[in-house]
């Protein structure tokens, strides 16, 4: 009797060694649409695009998706293949670049030589899924002059509904979403007049 328990114990192991962990699946914003070939011009004024902020819970790892009006999860199995903050911060510049000609993005780094140029910030409140259907991308995004001064601040709010259930078209929601918002941040620049370097 005790030889049949420690073989059951063994095999029970030994099952449970092989069993699979969850199968993960990583996540990429989709491709930006290249419409036209961007380069900087001499004369054009620079924006510096500053990293993209994030509220706490879309920081980590995992797509977020609200439940319920007051919940939200974040999954385990559906991750962001590289940091979201990244992803939206090429986006944005990419996209600002092609969006509009009046000022050339450059990003904001501790390598970026750009003294006294305008500041472009961007913070996302919201970057998830949502029970009703859609995604979701809100937040506020600021323009500070060279010398710091606020010129404008304005809160953003997109709803982009699903194409279909599943994580993809969440993923591509999103995008569209991240899109919208900078056809909304094109036509603000485009109506702007920024002075750098103390230059009109």
């Amino acid at each position: 009797m005790k030889v049949l328990l420690v073989v059951a114990i063994i095999v029970s192991l030994l099952a449970g060694c092989g069993a699979k962990a969850p199968q993960t699946t990583s996540y990429l914003l989709t491709p930006v649409p290249i419409k036209a070939s961007a380069s900087y011009k001499t004369a054009e004024p620079i924006i510096m695009l500053a990293p993209v902020g994030m509220d706490n819970l879309l920081g980590s790892k995992g797509i977020v998706y609200q439940t319920s009006p007051t919940e939200a999860v974040v999954a385990q199995q559906h991750l962001w293949a590289e940091s979201i903050s990244a992803q939206l911060s090429n986006r944005l510049l990419v996209g600002l670049r092609q969006g509009q000609t009046r000022y050339w993005l450059v990003p904001g780094t501790p390598l970026m030589n750009t003294p006294a140029v305008a500041t472009l910030l961007v913070n996302f409140q919201q970057f998830n899924g949502n029970y009703q259907g859609y995604a979701v991308v809100t937040g506020e995004w600021s323009l500070l002059d060279g010398q710091g001064a606020l010129l404008k601040s304005q809160p953003f709010s997109i709803n982009e509904p699903l194409d279909s259930r599943g994580y993809t078209a969440l993923v591509n929601a999103l995008s569209k979403a991240t899109d919208r918002l900078i056809t909304e941040l094109s036509r603000e620049l485009s109506g702007m007049v920024i002075v750098n370097n103390h230059q009109q």
